[in-house]
């Protein structure tokens, strides 16, 4: 994602990165939780990119560095996040993981929706705050600040996210419908190599649930430029769509979601061309 570089967030953390002043801790408050996951991974590319020498809020996405926290599995950046709440223990076994010395020169870790800390868990992280290290960096992330405990966004230097990613998160999943739709069929006999495909693009759950919300909207807006034939098929699909939706509703699986709606519409032999007309 390219972010505004006049704008006066990323000025200053250019800034910062320049002058090697980076903060102990960042609380980013941003009420779009996509636009400002975007953010934070982007700065903590800005931080580890083997090709930003200039030392600013850019990243090359093809490093070595850049492409391993893509996939998730850079040794020194560490996130913890929940659906439900997050737990003292989850606070303690991050502290065990940052004991260890890094391997880079620093570590940094990311604490998503810090709202949903218990009470035993942000007491827990205060106390690691109120005693930083040089070489490890807090990334935490809220969309409602009046839910934090007061002496932890102390400890913090804030961001406040103004941005929205619908049109980002549009083109993206225009792009991955695009996949599915002209190039899923190459996979009849391997399904799992498209189904590979989309979680590199899909992280999270929440990334499979926008998905499939989008194309659901993408169905329902077809249904008037096609012929009665086009509608038999466009409503089987649909009924996939929905399927997969309340599963998702029912706390199945995401991945398992997605990779039986990728089967059953292999299966079935299902037209997708409609999805990417006009």
């Amino acid at each position: 994602m390219n972010f505004n570089k006049d704008t006066v967030v990323i000025k200053s953390l250019t800034n910062t990165l320049k002058t090697n002043k980076l903060s102990h801790a960042y609380l980013v408050i941003g009420e779009d939780s996509l636009y400002c996951d975007e953010f934070i991974l982007s700065f903590v590319k800005a931080i580890f990119c083997l090709e930003n020498k200039n030392k600013e809020f850019f990243s090359c996405e093809e490093c070595k560095n850049c492409n391993s926290i893509n996939h998730e599995n850079y040794v020194d950046f560490y996130r913890l996040t929940s659906e439900t709440s997050i737990k003292k223990e989850e606070i303690q076994t991050l502290k065990s993981d940052l004991s260890i010395k890094a391997f880079y020169g620093k570590k940094i870790y990311w604490i998503k929706d810090i709202e949903k800390m218990t009470e035993q868990a942000a007491n827990s992280l205060l106390k690691f705050l109120e005693e930083p290290e040089d070489d490890i960096i807090a990334l935490l992330s809220c969309k409602n600040i009046s839910a934090v405990l007061p002496t932890i966004i102390s400890r913090c230097q804030q961001i406040k996210l103004v941005g929205q990613s619908n049109n980002i998160e549009s083109v993206q999943n225009e792009e991955l419908i695009k996949f599915v739709a002209e190039y899923v069929r190459k996979y009849i006999n391997k399904p799992h190599l498209a189904n590979i495909y989309l979680l590199e693009k899909l992280k999270s759950k929440e990334d499979i649930v926008e998905f499939f919300k989008y194309l659901s909207i993408k169905i329902t807006n077809s249904y008037t430029e096609n012929n009665q034939h086009d509608v038999v098929n466009i409503s089987k699909v649909q009924e996939k769509v929905l399927l997969a939706v309340t599963d998702l509703n029912s706390n199945v699986n995401a991945t398992f979601v997605l990779e039986k709606f990728l089967f059953t519409v292999l299966l079935d032999d299902n037209n997708l061309e409609f999805l990417i007309r006009g």
